[in-house]
């Protein structure tokens, strides 16, 4: 299974678990409007999503730890 193929099945996996998550489906809803917006599918927005999260999650660990080291 090429990493494509496993990032897809993982957002299909999420999508048929928000039937039974209703905060998960408004997010689903939410993105896929932004998907729209953008004219982009679904799944590259959840991509960008992830990867915007990524960063900032990372940038912040940069920052704390510059702020330990002064």
């Amino acid at each position: 299974m090429n990493n494509n193929t496993f990032f897809t099945n993982m957002v299909d996996e999420l999508i048929d678990f928000s039937e039974h998550d209703p905060e998960l489906k408004d997010g689903i809803k939410w993105l896929d409007g932004q998907a729209q917006e953008k004219e982009i599918s679904f799944y590259d927005m959840v991509f960008e999503v992830l990867q915007k999260h990524d960063i900032a999650v990372k940038a912040k660990a940069w920052s704390d730890k510059q702020v330990k080291l002064n």
